[in-house]
């Protein structure tokens, strides 16, 4: 039988018992999702209720993104855009990247379901949008693609999400199916970026970063989030970030 699948990290040594004992004698804050005050429409001047922030996010149509994107996350995320177009179909949507990696099944059905939103979606890079994290970053309303100063892109290729094996004619057919959604890829990000498929399929053959200022240049976002000094005044400029560049 053959195998194949995702290179599995090192065991790393274990650490000194020294280390250890410093670390156990650290208290650390509650790991609970912080609660912020919400007053639902209706409710009388004074009146509130305790929501989990990332609720209270979604209340006014923000979503924060900043796990790994997996079958459940995906899934997350293609309800709640779900449910913002029942609430209202033309109110625009803001989506915050900071995604260490993604799959990539799971975030093609994100990016089907964000083609079919009838109202503007922007997508801002916060720090790090890694494979098919940084390709939904693109995936926004032309226009309304951001990222921070010290945002960084790294495009490339997506192999197989779960470790496989078995006789190597089905193995074959996993390989095979792998490169269809790869180059589904490159074609959808020749609509993002309008580059040249030959570009993409070139940069894409490897690990492929960009700073957030390389990904004007490039074409898969359209402006820099410069942010405005204490004081400065001007309102917070696009999106409450900073001005465009």
């Amino acid at each position: 039988r053959a195998y194949v699948g995702r290179r599995r990290p090192l065991l790393r040594p274990p650490t000194s018992a020294r280390r250890a004992a410093a670390r156990s004698s650290i208290t650390m804050m509650p790991q609970s999702v912080p609660q912020v005050p919400y007053s639902p429409p209706g409710a009388q001047q004074g009146e509130h209720m305790f929501v989990d922030i990332y609720q209270r996010l979604y209340r006014d149509r923000i979503m924060l993104v900043g796990n790994f994107i997996d079958e459940e996350q995906a899934n997350s995320l293609i309800a709640i855009l779900l449910h913002l177009r029942f609430e209202d179909p033309r109110k625009e949507i803001s989506i915050y990247f900071n995604v260490p990696g993604a799959l990539m099944k799971p975030c093609l059905a994100v990016y089907d379901t964000l083609q079919t939103m009838e109202c503007p979606v922007t997508t801002v890079n916060l720090g790090l949008a890694t494979g098919m994290g940084a390709f939904l970053c693109g995936a926004g309303t032309k226009g309304r693609r951001f990222a921070l100063p010290n945002a960084r892109y790294l495009m490339q290729r997506t192999g197989l999400d779960d470790p496989y094996q078995g006789q190597a004619s089905d193995i074959g057919l996993i390989v095979r199916e792998n490169m269809r959604d790869n180059a589904r890829v490159e074609k959808a990000l020749v609509m993002m970026t309008g580059q040249p498929i030959e570009t993409i399929h070139r940069d894409m053959s490897r690990d492929f970063y960009l700073s957030a200022h390389e990904a004007v240049s490039y074409g898969l976002i359209d402006k820099v989030l410069i942010p405005q000094a204490k004081g400065s005044g001007g309102g917070g400029g696009l999106i409450g970030l900073g001005s465009g560049l």
